[in-house]
């Protein structure tokens, strides 16, 4: 999935971060909604580190 090291670190954060995005919803909208919203930031703030960290990765698949 990934063509080289950088992208898949990214990408196994990306795949980490918003799992935990999605369960800290789950959590947030149920009975431990203070974990529930630490856990939601946390993710948030994952996901946007490694969607810049993909912007930041120069590109080697067209390098000739």
């Amino acid at each position: 999935m990934a063509a080289n090291k950088q992208q898949g670190r990214y990408l196994s954060l990306f795949l980490a971060a918003f799992t935990g995005f999605v369960a800290g919803v789950v959590l947030w909208a149920g009975d431990h909604a203070g974990i529930g919203a630490v856990i939601t930031l946390v993710s948030i703030v994952l996901l946007a580190y490694s969607l810049f960290g993909f912007r930041k990765i120069k590109p080697l698949e067209f390098i000739d």
